[in-house]
């Protein structure tokens, strides 16, 4: 499976425990609906490996107990640091007017008639999360509020947003 086909479900971030437990950090604002996975894919060497998980993971705000099957306890620490990913059919279905942060990375910006740039990343802030755009070798951040967010072509990867005047400027 290639990554363009899947979305980025968080990190490993450490060890749990001595039994090979390891803490995803989910970047969801929804973590609960993965609570129950039975399987992830991990980025190794820049490859997407399937992993299956050896029982329910146990969530605690947006960190999640797995441990990965036929992974020995003492070998679990190699996974500290891996992005893991899901095939984006494991999306939750998305409810009327909502979209996943993370699944219009990729997704080309237009501001009224311009095309302003390629959404590269999404960072996730207490207060709201912003879009990364890039355009000719420029990053913008643009606050990914409702009132900018005009529409979401998911067929043509496209989101339309309406900016304040000045706004790419800064």
């Amino acid at each position: 499976m290639q990554k363009e086909q899947c979305f980025s479900l968080g990190k490993i971030t450490k060890l749990h425990g001595y039994k090979g437990g390891l803490i995803l950090h989910i970047d969801s604002s929804t973590p609960q609906y993965f609570k129950d996975l039975e399987s992830v894919l991990l980025d190794i060497d820049q490859e997407l490996v399937p992993f299956f998980l050896s029982q329910k993971g146990k969530l605690n705000g947006k960190k999640l107990l797995i441990y990965l099957e036929d992974v020995r306890p003492e070998d679990a620490h190699k996974y500290v640091g891996r992005e893991a990913y899901l095939p984006e059919s494991m999306l939750p279905e998305a409810e009327d007017d909502t979209y996943y942060d993370k699944a219009i990375i990729g997704y080309k910006a237009w501001d009224g008639l311009n095309k302003i740039g390629k959404v590269v990343d999404v960072v996730e802030n207490s207060s709201q999360n912003l879009f990364v755009l890039e355009k000719d070798e420029r990053e913008f951040l643009i606050p990914a509020v409702d009132a900018f967010i005009k529409g979401i072509d998911t067929n043509e990867k496209i989101i339309y947003l309406e900016l304040p005047e000045g706004l790419l400027d800064l």
